[in-house]
């Protein structure tokens, strides 16, 4: 199994959970500690459930767990019988030793920020701050496997905004901008959040809806365009869109074939007048 499968997996756990069975790792460790009697040293042991708590239950347990692992490796020290030179050696590691874990903690918390942060960047649109062309390709593939396997319908509309280019030669590229950013809002907004909508490039966007039969997809979509086109009136934005819908009851050969389909539709409308909607179903 892949490190990304587990990390799928244990994310998708309570943290409570991961937390209970860290606690539950540092006494066991703890203990390991003392019954071998001081000859092996066990420190790495209790960086495993500080790594885990840190990267899976946030900042605070992590703090929370590096004490703690610390005050059992103290506890264990103690019970041990050590005799030390001076009275507060015990205390200055276990002190030394909180600050290693805490460390440690600092750093997974670091990592897991900028891990985020990039996987966010790598499948945003950095305008309309929805999922780009390469992020919509991943979720159009999950789907097309969900289809192979279990027979669920799938929509697919793919559309761009008629005159677009009057906007940005009339009024400039940042009032260009305006319109994508909040099409791309209003979308978000309308749809279910199991659907996707995706800035594909320029002014294409693609929207999945996840289990939506030819019926379904015509309500929904009907519903959208209104809300679209009230939106663009309100903004006093004169521009209209035209659409190509495809219903899949049976799965495609790719998620290019997907979406060439849909954007055959799309040309389709486009060249018979533009605001128009055209649906197929393929079955």
């Amino acid at each position: 199994m892949k490190f990304s499968d587990i990390d799928k997996r244990l994310k998708a756990v309570n943290p409570k959970v991961i937390i209970a069975a860290s606690v539950m790792a540092c006494f066991l460790i703890g203990w390991v500690d003392w019954y071998a009697g001081g000859e092996f040293s066990f420190s790495i042991f209790y960086i495993v459930p500080v790594v885990a708590v840190a990267w899976y239950a946030g900042r605070k347990s992590g703090i929370t767990i590096s004490l703690l692992a610390a005050l059992t490796w103290l506890a264990g020290d103690l019970i041990k019988g050590h005799k030390y030179i001076m009275a507060l050696t015990p205390y200055i590691n276990a002190a030394a030793r909180g600050i290693l874990f805490l460390v440690f903690s600092a750093l997974v918390l670091i990592v897991r920020r900028y891990l985020s942060g990039e996987i966010k960047f790598a499948n945003e649109d950095f305008l309309t701050k929805i999922s780009n062309s390469r992020a919509f390709f991943n979720y159009a593939g999950m789907e097309l496997a969900r289809l192979k396997r279990y027979r669920e319908p799938v929509t697919l509309a793919y559309f761009d905004i008629d005159n677009f280019k009057s906007i940005n030669d009339n009024y400039g590229h940042n009032t260009g901008d305006a319109l994508l950013h909040d099409l791309a809002y209003t979308i978000r907004k309308k749809i279910r959040p199991t659907d996707v909508v995706a800035r594909m490039g320029g002014d294409e966007f693609a929207i999945l809806f996840i289990e939506a039969s030819p019926a379904q997809a015509k309500t929904i979509m009907a519903k959208l365009h209104e809300v679209m086109m009230n939106r663009m009136e309100k903004m006093k934005w004169h521009v209209t869109f035209s659409f190509g819908v495809v219903t899949f009851l049976k799965p495609p050969g790719s998620v290019d074939a997907m979406i060439k389909m849909a954007d055959d539709l799309m040309y389709i409308a486009k060249r018979k007048g533009k605001d128009a909607t055209n649906y197929f179903v393929y079955r």
